[in-house]
């Protein structure tokens, strides 16, 4: 008696297609059932001066404006930070007894990042008398 047949056994495969399945309706369950945080966001006045200030800008003081593109120290313009460290150094080397007020205004638009480096070349020019301009209410 003869049990097998000349035919070949097919190989057996792995059919994925339900797997596929399963996990297309666990990602549509997690999707739906997921609580999305939306973060609040809030605007941030910037702050502003109740009253002019008792002293007025001296002869002696330094307004640097700061900006995207420029600084403007005295109604000198320099484009890079190097220029206006040179600037700065000159300043300091030619201040007299008492140290100039440098007197720093920026738009809302200008980085904070230039605003620190500003800073920065205040005080490695050996400034420290620094005020920060605002507008009035």
């Amino acid at each position: 008696m003869k049990f097998r047949s000349n035919r070949q056994m097919e190989e057996p495969e792995i059919n994925f297609i339900p797997l596929i399945d399963l996990l297309l309706v666990i990602l549509i369950f997690l999707m739906v059932t997921t609580t999305y945080n939306h973060l609040k966001g809030f605007q941030v006045e910037l702050p502003t001066a109740e009253s002019a200030s008792d002293n007025p800008i001296s002869s002696q003081d330094i307004r640097i404006v700061v900006s995207d593109k420029h600084w403007q120290v005295n109604e000198e313009t320099f484009t890079n930070i190097d220029q206006l460290q040179q600037r700065l150094n000159q300043i300091s080397k030619t201040a007299t007894d008492t140290q100039p007020w440098i007197i720093l205004s920026a738009g809302g638009d200008t980085s904070y990042q230039k605003i620190i480096d500003t800073l920065q070349s205040v005080q490695k020019a050996g400034l420290s008398q620094v005020t920060l301009h605002t507008t009035e209410k």
